[in-house]
């Protein structure tokens, strides 16, 4: 790496190990995918999959490619939020192909200033008004220092490398090609004045008459059987194996307590807001040391609990391993615990997906089920899983298939389903008469609350009028102006009024412009030539990206699994 760079790398940055150290750098698709071959013991080796200079059968170029990846993204981008496995993939699997390019047309490496230049538009060291900080670079590489999981000269590479692939994007991209009347388009839309007129109907006391016999009924629960479908279900037994709170004379270490403590606000609330109080021996605001000891029992007892629960997960675990080892069946359990303290066996009854029994937890436990319904004549034991007062291991008892019930066993829930589905449409035609009379209304030149007002009279709804104050997309939206009135502005202009738009079982909003004041667009002012050169950088950005998604497809396709 250049001389500027090594040097600068003997700084520090402590938020971004953490950053590293949480995330899962290489949690990858790979890892899942159904060629990576991860977790098939015994089955035949998987052949090379070659991709350019990879080959993404092994674990180190998968690693490699991901990590990559996940320090890229960072860097160039710095998401606020996690990245999804497969976008992460996507993007890694470009950003090696750019670089494959690159290197392909023989683009240059870098030097000093364009690594500079580079590093200055990297989001990660951005301040809060989107430019460069110089702080924020030096504390990111005083981190690499003592990062067990990112060391100088990986992120050195990375960062060289995405200079040359920022470079070789540019290149691919080109100047880009913007239509006058696309850059108008889009300033029209941004600034033009809107003073709208928002009718909300209330349908909350709409009752029609809805007839619930079996004329009703019966074709409704024909046509939707699969809303009444008893989904799978299997019969367990659950081997409990009881947690044991650990006594009080057991200590925690402070680093613990403060950790459980601060890792949990909302289960342990500061005190109400009191000015900071610093302790000038030690440096502490002395009220969020008295927060802190007044929570402290709760938080003991909770990671006495904790503890407890841990133990008994991992007894269960044991139990689990001596079952299989020994080849126990279901009928010789009671036997073989007789001689195990603190566990039972009991019989639970069927767990269905939607439908777990108290006693294991109920339906606050999905992973329970999924463990449940995995169980089988041939797989008899699930793994280890926590229950309320301890862990367990599920025992199969039987499997019952998933079956549609008569009519006449879910009639209750039918008629429920049907009743609320006849409202809801017949609500929505009620609506939909309302805004076709106010069109009317409003097409022969009556004013548009007026128009709402008689014709709310007919309907029988409650409706109120709204005006907000007029706004422009570019600027501050009104309080009172609503999602909904922004998503049909596109639909709008002066004097028409928007679809019926519905906000709720029995509720929904009409959108009428009364104003719409387009903007004078200047060819020559800054802002159209601003607002040109982001459009034009986007579509051929855009277009750049679209490159090399087609390549990279090309290149799986080479070594993609042939499929019988």
């Amino acid at each position: 790496m250049i001389s500027w760079i090594q040097r600068t790398f003997q700084q520090h940055f402590k938020w971004l190990f953490l950053i590293l150290l949480g995330g899962v750098i290489v949690s990858f698709v790979f890892f899942t995918n159904a060629s990576s071959g991860l977790g098939r013991a015994g089955q035949p080796k998987i052949p090379p999959r070659p991709y350019l200079d990879l080959d993404l059968s092994k674990a180190e170029d998968q690693r490699r490619l991901g990590s990559d990846g996940q320090l890229s993204v960072y860097l160039r981008y710095n998401p606020g939020r996690e990245v999804p496995e497969a976008q992460l993939s996507q993007y890694a699997l470009r950003r090696h192909a750019t670089l494959h390019l690159a290197n392909r047309v023989g683009l240059p490496q870098p030097n000093d200033t364009q690594l500079i230049e580079h590093i200055r538009t990297l989001r990660a060291f951005a301040g809060p008004d989107g430019k460069f900080e110089a702080k924020r670079y030096t504390d990111f590489i005083e981190s690499l220092r003592t990062n067990p999981r990112l060391t100088e000269a990986e992120a050195s590479r990375v960062i060289a490398e995405d200079a040359r692939i920022a470079a070789y994007e540019k290149l691919l991209a080109g100047p880009g090609y913007v239509l006058p009347s696309d850059v108008n388009e889009i300033l029209a839309r941004r600034d033009t004045q809107w003073t709208l007129a928002i009718a909300t109907v209330d349908g909350s006391a709409f009752a029609p008459r809805i007839d619930t016999s079996d004329i009703g009924l019966k074709p409704w629960f024909e046509a939707n059987p699969r809303r009444y479908e008893i989904s799978p279900r299997v019969t367990v037994a659950a081997l409990r194996v009881a947690a044991v709170t650990q006594p009080d004379n057991v200590a925690f270490t402070e680093v613990e307590l403060r950790a459980a403590y601060t890792a949990n606000p909302t289960r342990y609330p500061a005190s109400p807001a009191a000015p900071v109080k610093v302790d000038t021996a030690t440096g502490e605001d002395q009220n969020a040391a008295a927060a802190f000891n007044a929570a402290r029992p709760l938080v003991e007892a909770d990671l006495r609990k904790q503890r407890a629960e841990k133990a008994a997960l991992d007894k269960a675990a044991d139990l689990a391993v001596q079952i299989l080892e020994r080849g126990i069946k279901p009928a010789a359990l009671p036997g073989f615990l007789a001689n195990q303290k603190n566990t039972t066996l009991i019989e639970v009854g069927p767990v269905a997906a939607d439908s777990i029994p108290a006693e294991l937890g109920g339906n606050a436990s999905t992973k329970l089920a999924t463990e449940a319904l995995r169980l089988s004549a041939d797989r008899p034991y699930s793994n280890p899983v926590a229950v309320p007062g301890g862990a367990a291991i599920l025992v199969w008892r039987e499997s019952i298939p998933a079956r549609t019930p008569a009519f006449e066993e879910v009639r209750a829930k039918v008629t429920t389903d049907y009743l609320n589905s006849e409202k809801r449409r017949l609500f929505n035609d009620s609506a939909q008469k309302l805004r076709a009379t106010i069109a009317a209304a409003t097409a022969s030149g009556q004013p548009f609350a007026a128009a709402v007002t008689a014709a709310a009279t007919v309907s029988g709804f409650k409706v109120t009028v709204k005006t907000p104050a007029p706004f422009t997309i570019s600027g501050e939206f009104p309080a009172d102006v609503g999602y909904n009135a922004l998503q049909v502005l596109n639909t709008l202009a002066k004097g028409k009024l928007s679809e019926f738009l519905p906000t709720g079982e029995s509720a929904g909003e009409l959108v009428y412009a009364l104003d719409q004041k387009l903007p004078a667009i200047d060819t020559t002012s800054p802002a159209y030539a601003s607002m040109r050169k982001d459009l034009a950088e986007n579509l051929s950005q855009s277009s750049a990206m679209a490159l090399v998604s087609e390549f990279v497809e090309a290149e799986l396709a080479k070594s993609s699994p042939v499929v019988e």
